[in-house]
């Protein structure tokens, strides 16, 4: 390998290391904050904004040098984004009718702490219960409500774009693998081993946060899979990148 290709790879590592460090921006939103490390409005303020800003940033202006990471990109955004309503068709139901998820815990509650309906995650809880109604979209606020929609598609964008950039185009299953992990990260997030426990042991039969959520994922990982698979069949996985054929 040359010493010109040589750093063109490099180039285009780092650079696909800093947008999967940056699609983290959502997710470390509910993490750090549920933890009290950072205020959730220092975290909306200077990382999840300008997360997604430096995110479509980077994807628009290396169209020209790197075309195929900038296609990822677009193509991991728009894959989680449209997966993200398929993981909605299983957890709607599931929160709404027959509680086996115990509040709408992915669009209101970002939503409520985006708008600073609530400053904390107990906050959140003590609003719940002080109302006497379940968190939902019939009771939230208007505000509250774009704020945790855009919040929660784009987090599935976000887990679409570090899908695509690690895997490429590989094949469909491997959508279900990576819901599986996102599945186990959702089960040991510290909101909600605040609230119900680790995997939900505290809520209902102590089976059944997990059981639904479960499904949710692996039907965001399949679709996940398949639409990567078929939008973007010339992709290819990071530890590819800067071959002969791609990058010069």
């Amino acid at each position: 390998m040359s010493e010109a290709v040589w750093k063109n790879k490099q180039a285009q590592v780092a650079l696909v290391l800093i947008v999967i460090i940056l699609s983290g921006g959502s997710v470390s939103y509910l993490i750090l904050g549920s933890l009290s490390i950072i205020p959730y409005d220092e975290l909306r303020n200077f990382v999840l904004i300008p997360s997604v800003i430096t995110i479509f940033a980077v994807a628009i202006l290396s169209h020209k040098k790197f075309p195929h990471i900038s296609k990822q990109i677009f193509v991991g955004m728009a894959s989680g984004a449209v997966a993200t309503l398929a993981l909605e068709i299983i957890r709607i139901p599931g929160y709404l009718f027959t509680k086996w998820i115990p509040m709408d815990d992915m669009i209101m509650l970002p939503g409520m702490l985006l708008t600073e309906k609530a400053s904390t995650i107990m906050g959140v809880q003590k609003i719940i219960m002080e109302s006497g109604v379940q968190m939902n979209l019939f009771v939230a606020p208007i505000d509250a409500i774009a704020a945790g929609v855009l919040w929660h598609f784009w987090n599935g964008a976000t887990f679409g774009i570090v899908y695509s950039l690690l895997i490429g185009k590989g094949k469909w299953w491997y959508g279900l693998i990576w819901g599986f992990i996102i599945e186990i990260g959702m089960m040991l997030a510290p909101w909600l081993i605040m609230m119900k426990g680790p995997f939900g042991i505290q809520h209902m039969d102590g089976y059944n946060i997990f059981v639904i959520s479960l499904v949710a994922h692996l039907a965001f990982g399949a679709v996940l899979g398949i639409l990567v698979q078929r939008w973007k069949k010339d992709s290819v996985p990071i530890t590819d990148l800067g071959g002969d054929k791609i990058g010069n």
